[in-house]
């Protein structure tokens, strides 16, 4: 007898294939990682005291649109998670090249798989 997946069974697929992708962000040479859609709750906390209270889902909404704010914060959190655990966003920010400029700048998002070789 054949059994069918349980209900919201690809939903949560979804979700877990989401909470692990990478999101790489360079900034002139310095390069930061992070899954966004996994952020733990010490850095969701870290961006709500550095914001006046605004919770990360404020920044982040998906890979679609990533205003220049969202860019800073995202940036910051991606430093933290690779390497620079006590950066302050104010640092990030007294660096941020103005204007910022296509070229001082990459995004990309890859799968947990893909990146592999770059454990969070």
């Amino acid at each position: 007898m054949a059994t069918a997946p349980r209900p919201g069974a690809g939903k949560r697929v979804a979700q877990v294939k989401a909470a692990q992708r990478v999101l790489k962000i360079r900034i002139g040479d310095i390069e930061g990682r992070l899954c966004p859609d996994n952020l733990p709750f010490s850095e969701q906390v870290a961006v709500r005291k550095a914001c006046g209270g605004l919770p990360f889902s404020a920044f982040w909404a998906g890979e679609q649109v990533i205003g220049e704010d969202s860019l800073q914060i995202m940036f910051w959190l991606a430093r933290r998670a690779s390497g620079e655990p006590n950066l302050q966003l104010n640092k990030v920010l007294d660096e941020w090249p103005s204007p910022l400029m296509a070229e001082d700048f990459d995004i990309s998002i890859e799968d947990a798989e893909e990146d592999s070789d770059h454990p969070e």
